[in-house]
């Protein structure tokens, strides 16, 4: 199946464990804000990261203060807790309703192509943990949860790049948990 910004390469979207779990506002967001409303200020789209936060919830993660104090295109604080990714059936049109958030969970070993990462420069075999990021304007929006390098010891890795297809357009192979 693929979306705008992300594609599953390998084995098939039917082979994939998928869960639809409720949507709760991350800190920073207002109150009441509907993210899988399309015209929102800010809506969910396919290959965002969620974080979840217990009792079956899911969220953003991460501080939109700190995101917005910093300058545009600015990645600025890589998670550390577990994420799934965000992926929207074609023709799914309850989301809206249900305010709840379909999202791929396994298993280890599947790959998809993504073009919701923080950097520009990948090579084969780099590991991605997910990152807050205030993108810039005019491009897939501001304030999400996507790919980049990891970096803490600490961080939550996600995976690994198998392929680079160009400039912030990578494969990868979903493989949680794995440390630097």
């Amino acid at each position: 199946m693929a979306g705008q910004y992300v594609n599953i390469i390998v084995p098939g979207y039917s082979s994939l464990y998928v869960r639809d779990l409720s949507y709760t506002p991350g800190t920073g967001e207002p109150d009441g804000i509907n993210p899988f409303n399309p015209d929102s200020d800010s809506p969910l789209v396919e290959g965002e990261w969620l974080e979840r936060t217990g009792a079956d919830k899911l969220t953003r993660g991460g501080d939109l203060a700190v995101a917005e104090a910093a300058s545009a295109g600015t990645a600025t604080e890589e998670s550390d807790k577990p994420a799934f990714l965000y992926f929207n059936e074609r023709g799914r049109y309850d989301v809206q309703l249900t305010r709840r958030a379909h999202i791929i969970q396994g298993p280890a070993g599947f790959e998809f192509r993504t073009r919701l990462v923080v950097d520009d420069t990948y090579s084969v075999g780099d590991k991605v943990s997910v990152w807050y990021y205030d993108g810039p304007s005019g491009a897939w929006g501001t304030h999400r949860r996507v790919l980049g390098k990891a970096g803490m010891s600490n961080a939550y890795v996600v995976g690994y790049v198998t392929r680079v297809f160009g400039s912030s357009d990578i494969a990868v192979m979903y493989s949680p948990g794995v440390n630097l």
